[in-house]
Protein backbone atom coordinates (compact mmCIF):
# COMPACT_ATOMS: atom_id res chain seq x y z
CA UNK A 1 0.00 0.00 0.00
CA UNK A 2 3.07 2.38 0.26
CA UNK A 3 4.62 2.44 -3.20
CA UNK A 4 4.93 5.48 -4.07
CA UNK A 5 4.80 6.85 -0.82
CA UNK A 6 7.53 8.71 1.17
CA UNK A 7 8.69 8.15 4.43
CA UNK A 8 9.25 11.19 7.14
CA UNK A 9 12.39 9.47 8.66
CA UNK A 10 14.06 6.57 8.91
CA UNK A 11 11.38 4.00 10.75
CA UNK A 12 8.61 6.68 10.65
CA UNK A 13 5.08 7.33 9.26
CA UNK A 14 4.77 6.91 5.24
CA UNK A 15 1.87 8.88 5.20
CA UNK A 16 0.36 12.05 2.63
CA UNK A 17 2.60 14.52 4.81
CA UNK A 18 5.39 12.96 3.54
CA UNK A 19 4.82 13.21 0.26
CA UNK A 20 4.03 16.62 0.20
CA UNK A 21 7.56 16.85 2.00
CA UNK A 22 9.40 15.89 -0.17
CA UNK A 23 7.36 17.41 -3.49
CA UNK A 24 8.05 20.98 -1.56
CA UNK A 25 11.83 20.61 -0.51
CA UNK A 26 12.39 18.75 -4.37
CA UNK A 27 10.27 21.87 -5.35
CA UNK A 28 12.52 24.37 -3.34
CA UNK A 29 15.70 23.05 -4.16
CA UNK A 30 15.13 22.76 -7.30
CA UNK A 31 16.24 19.15 -7.95
CA UNK A 32 15.94 16.72 -10.33
CA UNK A 33 12.28 14.80 -10.02
CA UNK A 34 13.53 12.33 -12.33
CA UNK A 35 15.74 10.64 -9.50
CA UNK A 36 11.83 10.34 -7.67
CA UNK A 37 9.35 8.05 -8.29
CA UNK A 38 6.98 11.11 -8.73
CA UNK A 39 4.49 8.32 -11.14
CA UNK A 40 4.43 6.55 -7.66
CA UNK A 41 3.71 8.84 -5.34
CA UNK A 42 0.94 10.05 -8.05
CA UNK A 43 -0.73 6.63 -8.27
CA UNK A 44 -0.61 6.55 -4.09
CA UNK A 45 -2.34 9.91 -3.53
CA UNK A 46 -5.11 9.00 -5.74
CA UNK A 47 -5.36 5.74 -3.56
CA UNK A 48 -5.97 8.11 -1.04
CA UNK A 49 -8.81 10.12 -2.03
CA UNK A 50 -11.32 8.63 -0.38
CA UNK A 51 -15.13 8.19 -2.24
CA UNK A 52 -16.29 11.55 -0.12
CA UNK A 53 -13.84 13.54 -2.04
CA UNK A 54 -10.92 14.19 0.40
CA UNK A 55 -7.93 12.63 0.67
CA UNK A 56 -6.60 10.35 3.93
CA UNK A 57 -3.22 10.11 5.48
CA UNK A 58 -3.56 6.84 3.85
CA UNK A 59 -5.40 4.42 1.41
CA UNK A 60 -8.38 2.97 2.99
CA UNK A 61 -8.52 6.46 5.85
CA UNK A 62 -10.80 8.57 6.45
CA UNK A 63 -10.75 11.92 4.04
CA UNK A 64 -9.31 14.45 6.51
CA UNK A 65 -8.58 18.83 5.57
CA UNK A 66 -4.56 18.12 6.31
CA UNK A 67 -4.12 15.64 4.53
CA UNK A 68 -6.30 16.47 1.98
CA UNK A 69 -4.61 19.87 1.75
CA UNK A 70 -0.73 17.58 1.67
CA UNK A 71 -2.56 15.17 -0.96
CA UNK A 72 -3.18 18.28 -3.64
CA UNK A 73 -0.39 20.21 -2.55
CA UNK A 74 1.86 17.29 -3.43
CA UNK A 75 0.14 17.12 -6.97
CA UNK A 76 0.43 20.68 -7.57
CA UNK A 77 3.77 20.99 -7.10
CA UNK A 78 4.59 18.13 -9.55
CA UNK A 79 1.83 19.47 -11.92
CA UNK A 80 -0.70 16.43 -11.93
CA UNK A 81 -3.61 18.43 -10.45
CA UNK A 82 -5.64 16.40 -13.04
CA UNK A 83 -5.23 12.48 -11.65
CA UNK A 84 -7.61 13.10 -9.28
CA UNK A 85 -11.11 14.05 -9.09
CA UNK A 86 -10.72 17.92 -8.56
CA UNK A 87 -14.85 18.40 -8.58
CA UNK A 88 -15.68 15.57 -5.90
CA UNK A 89 -12.55 16.92 -3.51
CA UNK A 90 -13.94 20.51 -3.88
CA UNK A 91 -17.25 19.31 -2.96
CA UNK A 92 -15.93 17.54 0.15
CA UNK A 93 -13.87 20.83 0.90
CA UNK A 94 -16.65 23.22 0.63
CA UNK A 95 -18.99 21.00 2.91
CA UNK A 96 -16.09 21.32 5.49
CA UNK A 97 -17.75 24.85 6.46
CA UNK A 98 -20.40 24.40 9.44
CA UNK A 99 -23.73 26.64 9.24
CA UNK A 100 -24.36 27.40 12.83
CA UNK A 101 -20.48 28.04 13.84
CA UNK A 102 -19.74 29.28 10.62
CA UNK A 103 -16.07 27.30 11.33
CA UNK A 104 -14.38 24.24 9.58
CA UNK A 105 -14.33 20.88 10.67
CA UNK A 106 -11.39 18.30 8.80
CA UNK A 107 -13.28 15.67 8.46
CA UNK A 108 -17.04 14.38 8.23
CA UNK A 109 -19.61 15.06 11.03
CA UNK A 110 -16.86 15.76 13.59
CA UNK A 111 -16.98 19.59 15.32
CA UNK A 112 -16.02 22.68 14.18
CA UNK A 113 -12.14 23.10 14.62
CA UNK A 114 -10.92 25.69 13.57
Amino acid sequence: PYRGAFCVHIGGEVDMRACYLAMAVARMLRLDLTALDVEGMVRYVGRCQTYEGGFGGEPGNEAHGGYSYCGFAALALVGREEAVDIYQLLDWASNRQQPIEGGFNGRTNKLVDS
